[in-house]
């Protein structure tokens, strides 16, 4: 699916950019297109890419810039090798405000979640593991808890990661983050990011291009904010300089779940699926911490 906007033919002065992104390529085009009017953006998450993949590939030559996210890049094996029109583009990754979230797979393919795509409490699987009860669960969700798994050390490793990563790749996020990092949490979940820090990225690409940034304080409508959102917790928060709570939003919805309910959809999620296990290597010495700790605190 070719994702320009209908009734606007390409002009000539336009350069078309093509975007391969993951689940923020949408916001991040949009930010784009906002930014600079001399671009043309059409852009593809993992799904649509994987349904439209040979008709892309056949036509990268006509693109005057193609940005690609080096994970999907990597994941969805896109072969772009030797293109001198090729920059990468991290995506947006940050454990520090949601360090309880995990990925889980069952069968080989990512697990849905209480809120609806793929996101898992760590403590809630870990407790379901040891045959710990909802209530037993609930009870997990503490200062103290956090203090052993030690949710309360990721931001130091976190800003470094996601500085060096940019970097990297010829984008100096510093002082956006810092400026990110005053404005309460930039994250939804640790890969969903608020659509003003995907605008400061656009911003930065669009320098780097050589071309001129429209002076505006308007943002394009946040659409990751119309799936999951998970909350900060306040123990966390209140290391962090931010508010926090349990309150846990859904997917296409904006209706909350309080922690009960969100751990009572857990355990029923553990307790139904087929051999739930972390979905990517990163996940499996966090688990199998967390579920240590468990054993030893119940």
């Amino acid at each position: 699916m070719r994702r320009v906007k209908e009734g606007h033919p390409k002009l000539q002065e336009h350069k078309s950019w093509l975007l391969l992104f993951n689940c923020q390529a949408q916001g991040f085009a949009n930010c784009l297109t906002l930014l600079c009017p001399e671009i043309q953006v059409e852009y593809y998450d993992p799904p649509s890419y994987r349904r439209n993949a040979e008709a892309i590939m056949s036509r990268l030559d006509s693109y005057d810039r193609i940005l690609v996210a080096p994970r999907v890049e990597r994941s969805q094996n896109i072969e772009l090798t030797g293109r001198a029109n090729v920059w990468r583009v991290p995506s947006l990754f940050f454990q520090a405000y949601h360090p309880d979230l995990c990925y889980l797979s069952t069968t080989g393919l990512l697990s849905k979640g209480p809120l609806g795509p793929h996101y898992h409490s760590a403590i809630a699987f870990s407790a379901f593991c040891r045959g710990l009860n909802e209530q037993e669960t609930a009870g997990l969700y503490r200062e103290d808890v956090y203090e052993a798994l030690g949710y309360f050390n990721y931001w130091d490793r976190a800003v470094t990661e996601l500085v060096e990563e940019f970097a990297s790749h010829g984008i100096d996020i510093r002082e956006s983050l810092v400026n990110w990092s005053r404005g309460g949490p930039f994250m939804h979940t640790i890969n969903h990011p608020r659509i003003h820090c995907l605008r400061d990225v656009a911003k930065a690409v669009i320098r780097r291009a050589g071309l001129a940034v429209n002076d505006t304080d308007v943002l394009p409508h946040d659409n990751l904010a119309v799936a999951p959102v998970y909350p900060v917790f306040p123990e966390v928060g209140s290391r962090l300089g931010v508010r926090g709570s349990y309150l846990f939003k859904g997917a296409g919805s904006f209706l909350l779940k309080g922690l009960q309910e969100f751990i009572s959809a857990s355990i029923d999620i553990s307790r139904n699926a087929d051999a739930l296990t972390p979905s990517v290597p990163g996940f499996f010495p966090m688990l199998e911490k967390t579920k240590a700790i468990i054993e030893v605190i119940k």
